[in-house]
């Protein structure tokens, strides 16, 4: 097969999407699948709305086999602003009472702007047999392969990423224009079963969604020295960590505000934060206006990776994301492969993913109280964090590796192009 990926972003940017796209494109590279990506040259999240963020400058290069074409972003007057406001726009045309999907249909070009993505596409060599468009929150690449797909008739595949639950956060998912191109697309692949149920409610036809989740790579993701980065850090006692995005819709500013109650009741915990703060976000406001004794309480990371990043998940004795904003969560894979109980919240597709008193707890979003109360729980309860992380590590094991979501997509696009080849002999 010869396959075509379309996404907002890939390595070294950082992301769920990427994370997943790059583990897919390799492996089906490995077992001899030419690949080719399509993609921008963002090198962080802000880059779509941010003309100031540095760029990947490589046009075009081979990553570990796959071929990878970086279209160069643009933006509008008065960015980031008018990128703010054009989404705002989008979302408030999308809850009018008319058709307003052929008006979105000509502001997606610009969510996010890549003047040359179409012309890039069209360059490519002939004799593709599958596209598969990754990420409709930031969707003109994912359309833009749809409407490359269309246009030479071959199948096309959407990851969409699709985060359910609040309608803060769902309206950027599931405009008219969006859900159009997943209603027409050959087969949908979502992450849990509350994305499938969402995207049937509107109308995906429910025959043509696959449900596969994410996964790790347990070999890479062994070798943590805990010992080693307690001593880094001058760490001792228990040790509470977040590793994400660091906005406000990850809960971090709710894990700072439950971190101090659980400080206040005594214990000793550190709070270990990993990844960069991404505007717009309260925490850097938040994170200042604590007390020097509470800061010293706190180790900001930044970035991690490689060996730091294994040190850091070996010497976790909690792992707390309380995001309101994830369609599946990678980092809770990473924590349980290393046996680490997890907390997270009734939000998105976390409560597919955490199993409630078995490999970890979920809250309310945004409910301090209750996250303090849970944190309290497993810290003061170590048999407890000891066989939920088992657990974790389990399920892990059994459905939720690299490996064995690659099967699963990798059937899928050989039934596709089976599928095709077949129609094409009947003609």
């Amino acid at each position: 097969m010869r396959i075509l990926h379309t996404n907002a972003a890939y390595w070294p940017f950082v992301g769920g999407a990427e994370t997943y796209l790059k583990a897919m494109s390799e492996r089906l590279v490995a077992v001899g699948h030419p690949v080719t990506v399509v993609t921008t040259d963002a090198t962080g999240v802000q880059n779509f709305w941010d003309p100031r963020q540095p760029r990947i400058s490589d046009r075009e290069t081979m990553l570990n086999g796959v071929r990878v074409v970086r279209c160069r972003l643009g933006h509008l007057p008065f960015a980031p602003w008018s990128f703010y406001l054009l989404r705002r726009l989008a979302t408030d045309l999308a809850r009018m009472p008319i058709n307003t999907r052929p008006l979105l249909g000509k502001l997606a070009p610009y969510m996010p702007r890549v003047p040359g993505m179409e012309e890039t596409l069209e360059q490519l060599p002939p004799g593709l047999d599958l596209v598969h468009g990754v990420n409709i929150a930031l969707e003109w690449p994912l359309i833009a392969g749809w409407r490359y797909a269309r246009r030479h008739g071959i199948p096309f595949v959407a990851t969409p990423f699709v985060h359910v639950g609040e309608w803060s956060v769902q309206r950027y998912y599931t405009m008219p224009h969006q859900v159009a191109v997943l209603r027409d697309a050959d087969r949908i692949i979502v992450q849990t079963s509350i994305e499938a149920q969402a995207l049937a409610h509107l109308g995906v036809p429910e025959a043509r969604t696959v449900r596969l989740g994410m996964g790790v790579d347990l070999y890479q993701t062994r070798g943590g020295d805990g010992t080693r980065f307690r001593s880094q850090q001058s760490i001792r006692g228990p040790i509470v960590t977040f590793m994400g995005a660091v906005t406000d819709d990850k809960g971090v500013v709710h894990l700072l505000e439950s971190m101090r109650r659980v400080w206040d009741g005594g214990s000793d915990a550190t709070l270990v934060i990993a990844g960069q703060p991404i505007s717009p976000s309260t925490f850097e406001q938040v994170y200042e206006r604590l007390p020097e004794a509470e800061r010293l309480r706190i180790r900001r990371m930044g970035t991690v990776s490689g060996q730091l990043k294994q040190d850091m998940l070996a010497a976790t004795d909690l792992f707390v994301m309380p995001s309101r904003v994830d369609s599946f969560g990678i980092v809770y894979l990473e924590a349980w492969a290393y046996r680490v109980p997890v907390i997270g919240c009734n939000a998105g597709g976390v409560p597919a993913v955490i199993d409630d008193g078995q490999n970890g707890l979920l809250v309310e979003f945004g409910d301090q109280a209750a996250l303090a109360s849970a944190i309290e729980k497993l810290l003061a309860q170590p048999d407890l964090r000891r066989a939920m992380g088992q657990h974790g590590r389990l399920k892990v094991e059994t459905h939720f590796t690299w490996d064995h979501i690659f099967q699963g997509l990798q059937n899928v696009l050989q039934e596709l192009v089976a599928l095709r080849g077949h129609e094409s002999k009947a003609e």
